[in-house]
């Protein structure tokens, strides 16, 4: 509204004043520029009438006589013109209005006594000093002229620079206040979307931001409970389970043995299908488990310094059967020295087991799965990398991987899994300030990396 002002009142000030410009010239050209024209012309009609008589004088011829006349004639329409156009001239030309009425009147008759004394020069002084007049006044109406027009310059400059001045301060402080929600509903939304506990947001504002501020922190508290809910309920629902799992496992293994009596080929088929899916789910429920004590930041660690290359090589006599099974030959990148790492072994060798089962569980057959072993220069960590020769992960789909029970659309249908591994893997590897990452492109297999400190003092 200040700008908006600022402009309306420079531009009606502005337009006030080129009226008043518009006038000066006005009067400068129709008053002053006539007037001086008029009376240089009339100037010029009287030298010329003055000549005439003079040559009338000398000569004594009637044409000289003829032309005086018509150039008097001449004078006097250009007088009454000017008069007409110029009133305010009578008063001063009085006089030179009545003495050319007179010899206007005698030079109509014939003779030396039409020709004047002195009456040319004294119409000439008069036209002389009302055109200096005229210019003099002309003169002042241009200086103003200019004074007006060097103000006008400078209120619309002062105007511009206001507007300026106000129009980027405006701009400035709304851009502040639209960033400043902005930033907070964004910093929200990042924080949901990484899978984070979202705080609420800021309410700076009460218009339209602040109400959607409003609307997602109301989002951020529902869906909050809802996943304290669901953690209660898995937790729950894990120890109520584990206890009849472990019982059936425990009945099973019992007719297995055949303590109950002797068991026959196909029976003892049907029982190892039982205790593997029991084993299973033991599994699963192990997965919840480790997932809500990452939530609840719960995981305790016994960390103590072990080689990395043993924890590698335990990763992989783990998985060597599954990969025989798909023709996956496994090649172990690793130091021949000692490098040690401050981990917790139970905790990083399940994350280097689900990194190297999803590499194998993803590549084609009679391909490679690689995992090596690699000191930082720096000296502060130890870099783990599983590299395989699957498919790849689009880029949109890299980061959203990591979420709980996410799993990319490609392979929902095919794979089996909850999407647990890797937010398990990345929960653990942070919990030991670490960091998990991935490099990968569509056709051109993946790279799971993570850094591990090294022990401060090595026994």
């Amino acid at each position: 509204m200040v700008l908006v002002g600022i402009f309306y009142a420079t531009t009606s000030v502005l337009i006030l004043r080129i009226q008043s410009l518009v006038d000066v010239s006005s009067a400068i050209v129709n008053v002053n520029y006539d007037v001086d024209l008029s009376a240089q012309r009339m100037m010029q009609q009287l030298l010329s009438l003055e000549e005439n008589r003079k040559r009338y004088e000398i000569l004594q011829k009637d044409a000289y006589m003829e032309a005086f006349v018509s150039d008097l004639e001449d004078f006097g329409k250009t007088l009454t013109s000017v008069l007409a156009r110029h009133p305010e001239y009578k008063e001063s030309w009085a006089v030179l209005t009545r003495e050319y009425a007179e010899l206007l009147a005698r030079s109509r008759d014939t003779g030396t006594k039409v020709l004047p004394d002195k009456t040319v020069t004294r119409w000439l002084d008069i036209l002389s000093e009302a055109r200096q007049t005229n210019q003099q006044e002309m003169e002042s109406r241009l200086n103003d002229l200019a004074d007006k027009s060097r103000a006008a310059e400078r209120l619309g400059f002062f105007g511009l620079m206001a507007s300026i001045a106000f129009g980027v301060l405006g701009s400035v402080f709304i851009a502040y206040r639209l960033n400043l929600s902005l930033s907070e509903i964004r910093r929200g939304i990042r924080e949901l979307g990484s899978g984070e506990p979202a705080l609420p947001v800021r309410v700076t504002t009460h218009d339209e931001l602040g109400e959607l501020a409003q609307a997602f922190n109301s989002m951020t508290a529902r869906l909050t409970e809802e996943e304290r809910m669901r953690q209660d309920f898995i937790a729950m629902l894990s120890h109520e389970i584990r206890t009849p799992l472990t019982s059936i496992r425990e009945s099973v293994d019992l007719v297995t043995d055949g303590v109950f009596g002797e068991v026959n080929e196909k029976q003892r088929h049907f029982l190892d299908i039982s205790r593997q899916e029991a084993l299973r789910l033991t599994h699963l429920l192990e997965r919840l488990m480790k997932v809500s004590s990452l939530e609840a930041q719960r995981l305790k660690l016994n960390t103590e310094p072990l080689d990395a290359s043993t924890l590698a090589r335990q990763a992989l006599d783990r998985l060597q059967s599954m990969a025989l099974a798909k023709n996956i030959e496994l090649v172990a990148e690793l130091p021949q020295d000692f490098v040690f790492v401050e981990a917790d072994q139970e905790h990083i060798t399940q994350v280097l087991v689900n990194l190297l089962g999803n590499a194998i569980k993803f590549s084609p057959p009679e391909s490679v799965v690689r995992i090596s072993v690699t000191p930082e220069p720096a000296g502060k960590s130890v870099i783990f990398c599983v590299v395989d020769e699957g498919p790849g992960i689009a880029p949109e789909e890299q980061e959203r991987i990591f979420l709980k029970y996410y799993r990319e659309p490609s392979v929902r249908g095919s794979v089996d899994g909850l999407g647990l591994g890797l937010s398990i893997a990345r929960g653990i590897v942070e919990a030991h300030g670490g960091a998990l990452w991935l490099n990968s492109a569509p056709g051109c297999g993946s790279s799971f990396c993570f850094s591990l400190p090294k022990p401060k003092t090595v026994v």
